[in-house]
């Protein structure tokens, strides 16, 4: 699957019921992990580097695949908050823990 093609049914939902935030839900961030750093890239290993992010501690190869895990939030911020994803929109992510350890990113414009 894509990029595009994961971040579709965030974008509708949203121009269904607009509001001040989005959730990116953690199969899309994998998917634009992958996409971007053209390597699978495992739920835990997604975990980990998140995690590693947030304490503060990425290795240089953890910062890519973040990276990587972030691209699909602002293609989804500046389809929902702009007029395109060529738009360039200013947003913010904030990361919340699911159940299963995994992570959500409610992205907000800023």
């Amino acid at each position: 699957m894509s990029i595009e093609n994961a971040a579709s049914p965030i974008i509708s939902e949203f121009k269904n019921d607009p509001r001040n935030k989005v959730f990116v839900g953690f199969d899309a961030l994998r998917i634009s992990a992958q996409e971007e750093t053209g390597t699978e890239v495992s739920p835990d290993s997604l975990k980990s580097v998140i995690q590693a992010y947030l304490d503060g501690e990425c290795t240089d190869e953890q910062e890519s695949v973040y990276d990587g895990a972030v691209y699909i939030c602002g293609y989804v911020a500046r389809s929902c908050f702009g007029e395109g994803p060529d738009d360039d929109i200013d947003y913010e992510i904030e990361w919340m823990v699911n159940d299963d350890g995994s992570f959500t990113a409610q992205v907000m414009q800023s």
